[in-house]
C-alpha cells in the first residue's frame, strides 16, 4: 500500500486535487468538535477558497493573523483556529476549515473534513498541491462516512 493518495477536496462548489500523503504522526483533532484535521499547504487552500479569503490566508502564512481577527470575522464562515504543539513550537493556532467533503483515490469519502493550513509551504513528489491526511482517516471501522 502506497503512502500518497490522490485527494479531491470540495467547499462551496469548488473542487481541488492535491497530493495526499498519510502521515502516520498526525493525530491533530480539534478539541470542540472532535474531528481529525488533515494539514494542507497554503497553495491548496488558496485554490480553494475565493479571492475574498486570500488576504485573511496571507496574514495567517505571515503570523498576522490574530486570535479576535478569526473570533469576529471567520468563525461563522466555517474557519476555525486549532490549537497544537510540535517539537519546535508550542502553543501555536492553526487556521483551519470545513470542507464538504473530500474523496481519497477516487473510492473512499470523507464527508465535512476538517482540513488545517500550513503556515509554511511544502511540496510532495514535486507538487506543492498537497495535503498529510490524518493517520484516523485511515483507520479500519471509523475511516469514512457514508455519502448521501
Amino acid at each position: 500500500m502506497s503512502n500518497y493518495k490522490t485527494v479531491l477536496l470540495g467547499r462551496n462548489s469548488r473542487l481541488v486535487s492535491a497530493l495526499g500523503f498519510i502521515d502516520t504522526g498526525n493525530f491533530l483533532t480539534d478539541q470542540k468538535t472532535k474531528r481529525p484535521v488533515a494539514i494542507a499547504s497554503p497553495e491548496v487552500m488558496l485554490a480553494l477558497m475565493p479571492n475574498a479569503y486570500h488576504p485573511v490566508i496571507r496574514n495567517y502564512q505571515k503570523g498576522n493573523l490574530t486570535f479576535t481577527d478569526c473570533e469576529l470575522n471567520l468563525r461563522h464562515k466555517g474557519l476555525h483556529l486549532i490549537p497544537y504543539s510540535t517539537i519546535s513550537q508550542k502553543n501555536e493556532l492553526m487556521l483551519a476549515f470545513d470542507c464538504d467533503f473530500f474523496f481519497i483515490d477516487n473510492n473512499m469519502i470523507h464527508k465535512n473534513p476538517l482540513v488545517g493550513i500550513s503556515r509554511e509551504s511544502f511540496s510532495l513528489l514535486h507538487t506543492n498541491m498537497c495535503i498529510l491526511l490524518n493517520k484516523k482517516f485511515m483507520k479500519k471501522g471509523i475511516q469514512y462516512d457514508k455519502y448521501n
